[in-house]
């Protein structure tokens, strides 16, 4: 290659780094010509500061032979918290899908279209790092009738009601498992805190409350009860993986009452008609931490009555 060639060479190097190698004035030149259009860096050129950097089908790699972090992003005009005058995150991350695949190396971080921040913790298994406003949380709700054997509305919420699970008032069979569906209270539920009422039973037994979809936990009672003895007892089930049911075993036959109080929630959510001031929930969560801060400083210090 001549001398010419390689001086040729070497320019267009410079012009595609958009200035971030250049010397003395007539660096500067170049990199005022070269700013006019966003900067490019081709596979195995600098990443550019200030510019569009394409990467195409390759990866770029930050590696750090300190101790100290590998990445450090720092956004210096962020003041305080909630002040007005914050300019932007130091760091974006825009989704391009819903979920990681269970194909992504492990540390690998995520975020969907609806604000949830996912992570590889173990080869093939996606978690979320909970973000949503109740998300990770015992929600509570004003209190709601699940199902009463007694009533035939009452067993509404029964998937698998026929001849086999019920007797003919209604009262579930000893032996016999039924499914509840709550979707009308919760979607994507991880948890159902709740009170259980037995009344009317035939024989003293037990009732089992678990998870929809898994095989029947032995050795557990979520409440014991004798011959025609009205009791009643809190309890706490996890909810099923594929559906938001729990499942409900009678060790004899028994009329049942479910009311739930309270549900754990992660991506999922609680629906909001249920919920306490439902009416203006939405106002609420439009807020900002700064205006919810001081709204509960404002009232920290209750009259009481």
């Amino acid at each position: 290659m001549t001398e010419k060639q390689d001086k040729n060479v070497d320019r267009r190097q410079l012009l595609r780094r958009a200035g971030t190698v250049a010397a003395g004035v007539a660096g500067t030149t170049v990199v005022g010509a070269a700013i006019a259009s966003p900067a490019q860096a081709d596979p195995g050129q600098p990443v550019l500061q200030g510019g569009n950097n394409l990467a195409g089908a390759t990866s770029t790699s930050l590696t750090n032979t300190s101790t100290g972090p590998t990445l450090r992003l720092d956004n210096t005009s962020s003041t305080a918290e909630g002040d007005a005058s914050l300019s932007g995150p130091p760091l974006q991350l825009v989704p391009r899908g819903d979920y990681l695949s269970d194909q992504s190396p492990v540390g690998s971080v995520g975020v969907d279209a609806y604000g949830n921040f996912q992570v590889v913790s173990v080869p093939g298994w996606v978690d979320y790092l909970h973000t949503t406003g109740n998300s990770n949380r015992i929600v509570p709700i004003t209190p709601q009738r699940v199902v009463d054997t007694r009533t035939a509305a009452g067993r509404s919420r029964i998937v698998n009601a026929s001849g086999t699970t019920l007797d003919s008032s209604g009262r579930l069979r000893d032996g016999q498992t039924i499914h509840l569906d709550l979707s009308d209270f919760v979607f994507i539920g991880d948890a159902l805190f709740g009170n259980l009422t037995v009344t009317s039973a035939v024989a003293s037994g037990f009732v089992q409350i678990f998870p929809h979809g898994v095989a029947r936990p032995q050795n557990f009672s979520s409440i014991n009860y004798l011959t025609n003895q009205v009791i009643s007892n809190s309890f706490m089930s996890g909810i099923g993986y594929n559906f938001d049911y729990i499942s409900v075993y009678a060790a004899r036959t028994t009329h049942i009452i479910i009311d739930a109080v309270a549900f754990v929630v992660g991506i999922g959510g609680v629906n909001p008609e249920i919920l306490p001031y439902s009416a203006d929930a939405s106002a609420r969560a439009s807020k900002s931490a700064a205006a919810k801060r001081a709204e509960r400083a404002k009232n920290s210090s209750p009259s009481w009555k």
